[in-house]
C-alpha cells in the first residue's frame, strides 16, 4: 500500500459526498472519518470506507485536475 496520509485518506472519503450533501454535513463526515481512522487505523478505515486502489487513483486524478 502506498504511504497515504491520514488527511489524504479522510479527504478521499469525504470527496465521495461533495455533490450530494451540504458543507455542514461534509464537515461532520470529515469528523466521523478522522474518528474512524483514529479508532480503527489506516487499513480498517480504508476497508470500512471502501477506499480501494481504483477509487484512490480517481481521487488523485481529480486532485491533479484541480491544480
Amino acid at each position: 500500500m502506498a504511504g497515504y496520509t491520514r488527511e489524504f485518506l479522510v479527504d478521499a472519503y469525504v470527496w465521495r459526498f461533495l455533490d450530494v450533501v451540504s458543507i455542514e454535513d461534509l464537515l461532520k463526515l470529515e469528523q466521523i472519518g478522522y474518528h474512524t481512522y483514529d479508532t480503527y487505523g489506516k487499513d480498517k478505515f480504508r476497508e470500512y470506507s471502501s477506499l480501494d486502489a481504483d477509487y484512490l487513483k480517481r481521487y488523485k486524478e481529480y486532485l491533479r485536475c484541480q491544480k
